[in-house]
């Protein structure tokens, strides 16, 4: 297995295997519980996030790719950048991380050339678009609302200055337990280690005991109305970083 940057051709894909990935998890049956009976609505919505995270100032996509000529994947396997693969290759998963932070090592992530803003912001415009006309029909208005009411998009990490962020991680549902979600919280992590910067994240209940395994622990833990289980913030600090108390958690 190795792991390289996504391109545009790749979105169509990730956005497939993201429907049956993410079709149970529990904040997206609150914020879009039609997605079973409309699930071509849940794909574009994915879609229309990965292309513009894509083009975002400071975000970066990763594909998880196993070749043809390769062993199934397993935590043993070995993460290559190299492109020195032979053989059709297939996508595993993806994460979306995102560099915050104004420092020099923060702004060499958050470069955007203008095809880039100009994608971002007609997407932009295309999300007003679907949300003002509710042609979403995978998701629920008023739980979106919701979201937004209660604080839970604020963000929550504002102490931490300089950090990177996990937004999504997704592995192909026919591709989980061989390790490769492991492989791409890696590459944020030994980034973060290199910049000596935390790494953050949300979690559903799912999860979460995998951020555990990797020595996340909790930052602050938020309600959302409609979800039984609150959702955990989570935090990692690279070794000779210190960590900083959470006041707003207490």
């Amino acid at each position: 297995m190795h792991i390289r940057r996504a391109t545009a051709l790749d979105f169509p894909l990730l956005a497939s295997f993201s429907v049956p990935a993410f079709i149970n998890d529990e904040l997206f049956k609150y914020t879009n519980p039609f997605a079973s009976k409309y699930s071509e609505a849940f794909r574009g919505y994915f879609l229309r996030r990965l292309k513009q995270r894509n083009a975002q100032p400071g975000f970066i996509v990763w594909v998880a790719v196993n070749d043809a000529d390769e062993l199934p994947v397993t935590e043993e396997s070995s993460t290559q950048e190299d492109g020195n693969h032979v053989g059709a290759e297939e996508i595993c998963g993806y994460a979306v991380w995102c560099r915050y932070g104004k420092s020099e090592a923060a702004k060499g992530w958050q470069g955007q050339t203008w095809s880039e803003w100009l994608e971002y912001t007609l997407i932009d415009v295309e999300w007003q678009y679907i949300s003002f006309f509710g042609l979403d029909r995978s998701a629920s208005p008023g739980a979106h609302r919701s979201l937004q009411t209660t604080g839970f998009s604020t963000d929550i990490f504002s102490p931490l200055h300089e950090r990177w962020h996990l937004h999504n991680l997704c592995v192909n549902p026919k591709f989980q337990r061989r390790g490769i979600g492991g492989r791409l919280i890696s590459w944020g992590l030994e980034q973060a280690a290199h910049e000596k910067v935390p790494v953050t994240l949300w979690t559903s209940a799912l999860a979460e005991p995998l951020y555990r395994k990797m020595g996340f622990v909790t930052w602050a833990r938020r309600d959302v109305p409609g979800i039984r289980i609150g959702l955990p913030s989570l935090v990692h600090w690279p070794r000779g970083v210190q960590a900083v108390e959470n006041n707003e958690a207490k």
